[in-house]
């Protein structure tokens, strides 16, 4: 283990252990296209952390308060990060509005500053309620070119609405953001008793104001990361710089890092993979690392693929969602992967120099990853490189990773396929418990609790959220994860979805996450924009099982609509041959960009079930 995370206590130290020892060495780069450009080097990253944290220090920002940031994938987050850091500030990072386009932003600029936003939400709201608007979904009347604009003013309304949020949740003394997302900060912060400093990107390295080190331990809080909400309202998780970097050195004892080990990601650097793992965990590890702005990947994820052969890279991060759209861009068009027109330099893709191939942040499937092993391992990957794993914001990020040299482990038992994320990190304790909090012998269902060293101080400001997820038991703090999942005989964890989201009909659990697969393997729906719920019916005592489907072509006729809804029950029941009747009772296809997802790009089933209710979908 690297004594930069051995003998430090915050996040600072870890800096200053790094720069001190290695100043010229390169630790991170940012890709454009595939070109790395000039390195981020250690001694330069701390130079110019400095000179934000003497800035923020000049605005008033003492030790505790908050510093929201705002920012893309690029060098002004890293300052900002390191800067708030330095200063004993608490960084709190949130999703930019990168997707939604200036004239949009001037529009909101506008109801800002003439304090009409909150009326034209509910405008747009009640708009978008109307019969005619259900009519225009549908592709009838002449409307459709006002609810594309109607659509795209109430997609910007939700997110400056998480915004609001956001800051009256963590009330900062200071947002960094680009100048373009000013409009965005000033509504925010015309809900808050007190304007917060606002500082552009462009400043944050004018400032001349000296630094002065704070006094500073491990107990101090370094970052309030927010949930993604998928399952409610976003809360803010309560990290000290212990906590961060126990769990760095848990992951980092797991992973065992190699002179020659490289990193290559596309995570964001506003949620736990992309900012404590990728970022936090590389830089600690001395792990170079390529970073690929989310916005990028989503534009063409074959950079990401292009980036590991180029770059030979040895360890990469993703999620299921992303190795499923890989594994099915291949299968319709190998060539682009084969030797691409623009990535490659005219070479064979060649994949064999990864060793690890990280799955997570949500529930993994056997599907995704056989068909990634299958697509991909003509083109050298290796099967024990696919890497489930699991964690969770609330523990930091990491909890439990499988045998990195090994292939992955699939438990099967009466038509379900479940796949292991492996065993506890060091230092963790995973339990799975019944309905009443009693442990469940192996191989039942039931909640997982967890408890280790990385477990966040709690919920900022909502104690009693976290009186409701924290319990002490046997002289230690657990935190119930609200997962659903088992532990074999072996004490392979398996999780299987969450407790709050499975569906439950005629005595038989269905995973969202495991029909949303089989719905998005029919041709005709949008890869990744499916949702599944259930809803209780009183009438017969069980859950009906809904399914909201994009459809990839938008001008889809009514007739191919019908056969594409029989060919979607039909896949989903050849998969879990029902005893009597059919999985799916309602299948509702809507236009491509309908369906919401959060900032980490999960999908928002309790969302779209209440917009279901309340006839948006209609």
């Amino acid at each position: 283990m690297k004594a930069a995370v051995l003998g430090s206590e915050t996040i600072g130290e870890v800096l200053r252990h790094r720069s001190e020892d290695r100043a010229e060495e390169a630790w991170c780069y940012l890709l454009r296209g595939l070109d790395p450009g000039e390195p981020v080097r250690f001694g330069a990253l701390r130079q110019e952390a400095e000179r934000v944290a003497g800035l923020l220090q000049e605005l008033g920002v003492r030790p505790g308060d908050r510093v929201l940031i705002m920012l893309p994938t690029g060098r002004p987050i890293l300052h900002a990060l390191f800067g708030a850091w330095l200063a004993g500030a608490v960084a709190v990072p949130t999703y930019p509005p990168l997707l939604v386009s200036t004239g949009l932003l001037r529009a909101l600029g506008a109801a800002s500053a003439t304090r009409t936003y909150v009326p034209v939400r509910w405008a747009i709201d009640r708009l978008l309620r109307q019969p005619s608007a259900r009519r225009w979904r549908q592709g009838k009347g002449v409307g459709r070119p006002l609810l594309a604009v109607l659509q795209g003013l109430q997609r910007l309304t939700r997110y400056v609405d998480q915004q609001v949020h956001i800051c009256q949740t963590s009330r900062p003394r200071v947002v960094i953001a680009e100048r373009d997302f000013g409009p965005v900060c000033q509504t925010a912060a015309r809900f808050l008793p007190e304007a917060p400093a606002f500082v552009a990107d462009s400043d944050l390295l004018r400032g001349t104001a000296p630094f002065r080190t704070p006094s500073l331990d491990g107990a101090a809080t370094a970052l309030i990361q927010f949930t993604s909400g998928s399952t409610g309202l976003q809360k803010g998780v309560v990290l000290s710089h212990r906590a961060i970097l126990a769990n760095i050195r848990a992951f980092g004892e797991a992973v065992q890092p190699r002179p020659d080990d490289k990193v290559v990601s596309w995570l964001p650097l506003y949620h736990d993979m992309g900012l404590i793992g990728t970022t936090l965990g590389t830089l600690a590890l001395g792990i170079p690392t390529y970073l690929i702005s989310p916005t990028d990947f989503t534009r063409d994820p074959v950079r990401w693929i292009w980036a590991i052969h180029q770059f030979r890279a040895t360890i990469s991060v993703g999620n299921n969602s992303a190795i499923g759209r890989l594994a099915r861009m291949c299968r319709m068009s190998p060539r682009r992967f084969e030797h691409h027109p623009i990535y490659g330099h005219g070479e064979r893709l060649d994949l064999s120099c990864l060793r690890i191939m990280m799955n997570g942040s949500e529930p993994v499937t056997v599907q995704a990853l056989e068909a990634f092993q299958r697509e991909f391992g003509t083109f050298g990957l290796r099967r024990e490189a696919l890497s489930p794993v699991y964690g969770l914001a609330e523990m930091a990020l990491a909890v439990a990773f499988p045998d990195l040299e090994a292939p992955y482990r699939v438990f099967r038992q009466r038509g379900e396929e479940w796949v292991s994320v492996g065993r506890p990190l060091k230092g963790f304790e995973i339990r799975i418990i019944d309905a009443e909090g009693n442990p469940v012998p192996s191989g039942r269902l039931g909640e997982v609790i967890i408890a280790g060293p990385s477990l966040m101080d709690g919920y900022f400001g909502d104690p009693e959220a976290t009186a409701k997820v924290i319990r002490e038991q046997d002289g230690k703090r657990w935190l119930q994860t609200g997962d659903e999942g088992m532990i074999d005989s072996e004490g392979e964890l398996y999780i299987t979805g969450r407790l709050k989201e499975t569906v439950i009909k005629g005595g038989r659990n269905y995973a969202p996450a495991q029909l949303e697969e089989v719905i998005e393997s029919v041709d005709g729906v949008r890869p990744g924009r499916s949702v599944v719920f259930g809803l209780t019916d009183a009438r017969t005592g069980t859950q009906r099982v809904v399914a909201v489907v994009e459809l990839r072509d938008p001008h889809c006729p009514e007739p191919l609509r019908d056969a594409l809804v029989r060919e979607i029950r039909s896949r989903v029941d050849d998969v879990y041959r029902p005893a009597g009747g059919t999985v799916l009772d309602q299948v509702v296809l809507v236009a491509p960009g309908s369906l919401s997802k959060t900032t980490s790009g999960k999908r928002m089933r309790l969302d779209t079930r209440r917009r279901f209710l309340q006839g948006e979908f209609a």
